[in-house]
């Protein structure tokens, strides 16, 4: 019996880019070693950084403590931007060495509460450190920062910002609702599942009458496998859309959320809903892109080896693919939004057809956006130059055909996957940023204390 975090298991296991980890990173000391310097906290000050000079600066917020939505820090931070963080003080995200600057908001019960504090927070940002772009880390954070973007109450310095980093406002409603996203996608001709909203559950049986079993269900505003259902019949989905209360003190507490989220400023898109998706058998499949102005920049796709919790989860293993309908799909889609930034589109690869079906968007980057330069497509340093006015990195062939376990998910999905002991499959850990990597696996000693191995 040995803990998840102790050798011999894990060095064989931990590769990054193909390299073996030279020492081991489940004993990092508490402190930072010599020439990593600790995140800085936000002291108020005006004088801090008022005329400090000018620049790329990129403010990264997070609202949901995501695993890996941190590593898009690293990918920019490694092509020269200057990055500062927005989040409570321990999530994953302020571990990271790549953010030079942390502006902190109350850890919390849950995302909204903490979401209060957002809008003064990011008029502090903008006024002591000046950044070029606010980009959001998860889909709560790209769900507010949305809504703060056409906010009245939000400083017109703020409110630029926020419009200049996401896009057109006009495709924000569409970005953050599944179903809104999905009915313009049908508009647009896109190969797509059949979809509808769930009204009643007598629309919801019409629909599986004519689709057939099994059905997806989707809430609104979840994400990485949550929220998302797939029914087998009449009474397992009369049984998900049935509520389970409709006491007072149920609607008195949907009315506060309400109100809550109206103060907080989440006007960008429905505040709840349910979507019903026919079912598409196939493999996952994303693509992960950089746009400007509702142009791509440049993107990469992959599909997912393995996911976690299945079938619904968060990719664990990916695998570089290229596919002609996910990039046209994918720009049509983003044209159409007129988008800013970092975002993902979600494919189902059909096993019958072969074709690429979109089935969904995350209007940010996701866990596999920095890996695009190990297959000739510089995701990162495509939007960088772009944002400097330089001639972007000219696609270049793939570097690597492997397979990428993703840290820490597959570690998590699996502490004896196959895929973390083979020599042909790199295991994404960034290595160069020992406390970000310390802050994940004290989580995964915390989830796995033994193991037999």
């Amino acid at each position: 019996m040995t803990a998840i975090g102790e050798p011999p298991l894990h060095a064989h296991l931990l590769r990054t880019c193909g390299t073996p980890v030279e020492r081991d990173v489940f004993s990092l000391p508490a402190e930072l070693p010599p020439g990593c310097n600790p995140l800085r906290e936000d002291s108020g000050s005006e004088a801090d950084f008022h005329g400090a000079p000018a620049g790329l600066r990129i403010l990264f917020v997070s609202l949901s403590n995501d695993l890996g939505s941190e590593r898009i820090i690293g990918g920019m931070a490694g092509c020269g931007v200057e990055c500062a963080v927005m989040s409570p003080p321990n999530y994953f995200c302020a571990s990271t060495r790549s953010a030079k600057r942390h502006f902190p908001i109350p850890d919390h019960y849950g995302v909204w509460l903490g979401a209060l504090f957002v809008r003064r927070r990011l008029e502090d940002a903008v006024r002591n450190w000046q950044p070029r772009l606010i980009l959001p880390l998860d889909d709560i954070s790209a769900w507010l920062l949305r809504g703060l973007a056409v906010d009245r109450r939000v400083s017109p310095a703020v409110r630029g910002i926020l419009v200049e980093s996401l896009g057109a406002p006009e495709g924000y409603a569409a970005a953050v609702s599944r179903q809104r996203f999905m009915d313009l996608a049908a508009n647009l001709g896109v190969y797509k599942p059949a979809h509808c909203e769930a009204v009643s559950i007598g629309m919801a049986l019409l629909a599986a009458e004519s689709w057939g079993f099994p059905l997806v269900v989707k809430g609104e505003h979840t994400c990485g496998g949550r929220g998302v259902v797939i029914v087998r019949g009449a009474a397992e989905l009369v049984a998900k859309l049935t509520p389970v209360s409709t006491a007072w003190q149920q609607r008195l507490k949907f009315s506060a959320k309400k109100a809550l989220f109206q103060f907080a400023g989440f006007g960008a898109g429905p505040m709840s809903g349910t979507m019903i998706q026919s079912f598409v058998m196939g493999t996952p499949a994303f693509r992960t892109l950089a746009a400007w102005k509702g142009r791509v920049i440049e993107g990469v796709s992959f599909a997912a080896e393995q996911m976690h919790p299945t079938p619904t989860g968060a990719s664990t293993v990916v695998r570089h693919i290229e596919n002609d309908e996910m990039n046209r799909t994918a720009a049509k889609m983003t044209a159409a939004l007129g988008c800013s930034g970092f975002v993902s589109f979600d494919f189902m690869l059909d096993q019958e057809t072969g074709r690429a079906a979109l089935i969904e968007m995350n209007p940010r980057s996701i866990t596999s956006t920095h890996l695009g330069a190990l297959f000739g497509r510089d995701v990162c340093g495509a939007f960088t130059a772009e944002l400097l006015g330089n001639r972007p990195p000219a696609p270049r062939p793939a570097k690597t055909e492997a397979a990428i376990a993703l840290f820490p998910k597959e570690l998590e999905r699996d502490p004896d996957s196959k895929y973390l002991k083979s020599p042909d499959v790199i295991h994404d850990v960034p290595n160069d940023d020992p406390l970000l990597v310390a802050a994940h696996l004290r989580r995964l000693r915390a989830a796995f204390p033994r193991k037999n191995h």
